[in-house]
C-alpha cells in the first residue's frame, strides 16, 4: 500500500512538471535522408523531399518535451556551419544512408569530426541507419564496424544507439517504430541528466557568443585600420600633388538605418495621406479673392509660325489640278449677242401687246 502511494505520488509529480525544452541537431551527409526523417516525426509525407539548403527549423512536443530540431544540410560546402549550432543542442542525430557503401569512408571522417567536437563530446547520440529498404542495404553490425562506432563512443565518452530505420515507410503515428524507438531513447538520456546538459548548454551558448562579439569587434578595428590607411594614402598624395584634401562622408553608423518595417512605411504614407487631405480641404476660393492678370512680360515667348509642309508625293501640285469647265450646257440660243426687234413690231396695230415670239 506505501509502495502504491509513492507511485502515484511519483506519477503526479511528473505530471505537474512543466515542459522540458530540447535542441537536437540532424546531421550527416547529403540525400542521406534528414529531412525525410524530420518530416516523417513531424507528420508529413517524407516522399519527394528537396535538398537542404542551409537549415530548416522544426518545433514539435514528443511526450512532456519541446523539441527543436535543427536540419542541417549535408553538402560539402556547407558542413562549416555545423558547428556554430552543437552549443545549444542537448543532443545529436546522426542519419547514415546505410545503401551509399561508397561513401561510407566519407561518414566515418564526418561522423568523427562531430563527435570529437569539444561542444558535442559527452552529449548522447543517436545513429539512424536509414534506407534498410533498399537493396545492397549494410546490417546494423556492419555500420558499426565500418564507423569504428565503438571506438569512436568511447575516446569522446558518449552515450551512442543505432537504429536501422526507412524514413520513406511510414510517417506521423505510422513512422518506423526504430525511428520512434530511437528518438525516445535519446530524449529519455537526456532527461535524466537534463539538469546537467542544460547548464552546459547555457554555458556553452554564452561562450560562442563572447566569442562571436569578439570576432565582431576584430572586424570592425580591421576595417577601420584599413580605412585609415587609405585615408592616410590619399591625404600624402593629394599634399603632393597640391589638390585639395576632399572631406569623407560622414560615419554611416550614425546614420539611420534605411531599412524599416513595412507597416511604419505604411503608417506614414497613410498619415501624410490624410494630412494632405485636411490640407487641400481648407483652401477653398472666396468671391473677395482677385485673381492677378497674368504678366505679359513672364508669359512663355508664342512659338514662330511653323513652316508649310513640304510638298511631296502625296501632295498635289498646282499643274497637277484639271481645268474647271462652266457648269451646264455650253451651247448658246440663236439670239445670243444680238439686238432686240423693235418695239413697234411686238405691238398689234390697234395698240394691244401681243406676245413676243423667240
Amino acid at each position: 500500500m506505501f509502495s502504491l502511494m509513492a507511485n502515484c505520488c511519483n506519477w503526479l509529480k511528473r505530471w505537474r512538471e512543466p515542459a522540458r525544452k530540447v535542441t537536437l541537431v540532424m546531421v550527416g551527409l547529403d540525400n542521406a535522408g534528414k529531412t525525410a526523417t524530420v518530416r516523417g516525426i513531424q507528420g508529413d509525407n517524407p516522399n519527394d523531399v528537396a535538398p537542404t539548403v542551409g537549415f530548416s527549423k522544426v518545433d514539435l512536443k514528443q511526450g512532456k518535451f519541446e523539441v527543436t530540431i535543427f536540419d542541417l544540410g549535408g553538402g560539402k560546402r556547407i558542413r562549416g556551419i555545423w558547428k556554430n549550432y552543437y552549443s545549444e543542442s542537448h543532443g545529436v542525430v546522426f542519419v547514415v544512408d546505410s545503401s551509399d557503401v561508397q561513401r561510407i569512408q566519407e561518414t566515418r571522417e564526418t561522423m568523427a569530426e562531430v563527435l570529437q567536437h569539444p561542444r558535442i563530446a559527452g552529449k548522447p547520440v543517436l545513429v539512424l541507419a536509414n534506407k534498410q529498404d533498399q537493396e545492397g542495404a549494410l546490417a546494423e553490425a556492419d555500420i558499426i564496424e565500418n564507423l569504428s562506432l565503438e571506438k569512436l563512443v568511447n575516446e569522446n565518452k558518449c552515450l551512442c544507439q543505432i537504429e536501422p530505420c526507412s524514413a520513406v515507410l511510414g510517417y506521423g503515428k505510422k513512422v518506423d517504430k526504430s525511428i520512434k524507438k530511437g528518438l525516445n531513447w535519446l530524449l529519455s538520456n537526456i532527461a535524466k541528466d537534463y539538469e546537467a546538459i542544460t547548464e552546459r548548454v547555457q554555458k556553452d551558448t554564452a561562450e560562442q557568443r563572447a566569442l562571436e562579439e569578439q570576432d565582431k569587434k576584430e572586424r570592425a578595428e580591421r576595417v577601420r585600420r584599413i580605412r585609415e590607411e587609405r585615408e592616410r594614402q590619399e591625404r600624402e598624395e593629394a599634399e603632393r600633388e597640391g589638390r585639395p584634401v576632399q572631406e569623407e562622408a560622414p560615419d554611416d553608423e550614425n546614420m539611420p538605418s534605411p531599412f524599416q518595417p513595412i507597416s511604419n512605411v505604411i503608417s506614414v504614407v497613410s498619415t501624410t495621406g490624410e494630412q494632405s487631405k485636411k490640407k487641400t480641404r481648407k483652401l477653398h476660393l472666396k468671391r473677395k479673392h482677385r485673381v492677378d492678370p497674368l504678366r505679359t512680360e513672364d508669359a512663355p515667348a508664342e512659338s514662330p509660325t511653323p513652316p508649310p509642309p513640304p510638298v511631296g508625293w502625296a501632295t498635289p501640285k498646282v499643274s497637277r489640278l484639271p481645268k474647271l469647265e462652266p457648269l451646264g450646257d455650253s451651247k448658246h440660243s440663236e439670239f445670243f449677242k444680238k439686238p432686240l426687234p423693235p418695239v413697234a413690231n411686238r405691238l398689234r396695230p390697234n395698240g394691244d401687246a401681243h406676245d413676243v415670239i423667240f
